[in-house]
């Protein structure tokens, strides 16, 4: 399953869930892939496939939110935005 497949099924499920997902756009190496909003919570969201990676840019920018008190979430596959989405918007 390509990325793009990953990322459409983050939209659609955090919308069944109540909340919105916006894509965010690449202007800084490393941001996260979506913008999830649900109940006032923001979460920045890095979507990969299966066997995906985290690029360096993306390790170095996921410590920098850290760094701030931010946690950015990656998920996995399609199965792991599934999961995400029924512990933390559903619950």
């Amino acid at each position: 399953m390509k990325e793009s497949a990953v990322e459409k099924i983050l939209q659609m499920e955090a919308v069944k869930a109540g909340g919105i997902s916006y894509k965010l756009a690449p202007t800084v190496v490393g941001m996260p892939d979506r913008m999830v909003i649900h109940k006032g919570v923001i979460y920045l969201v890095e979507l990969k496939t299966e066997t995906g990676r985290l690029s360096p840019g993306q390790k170095l920018l996921h410590n920098r939110l850290r760094a701030h008190g931010v946690e950015p979430i990656v998920l996995y596959g399609a199965e792991e935005v599934r999961t995400w989405v029924r512990s933390t918007l559903t619950s």
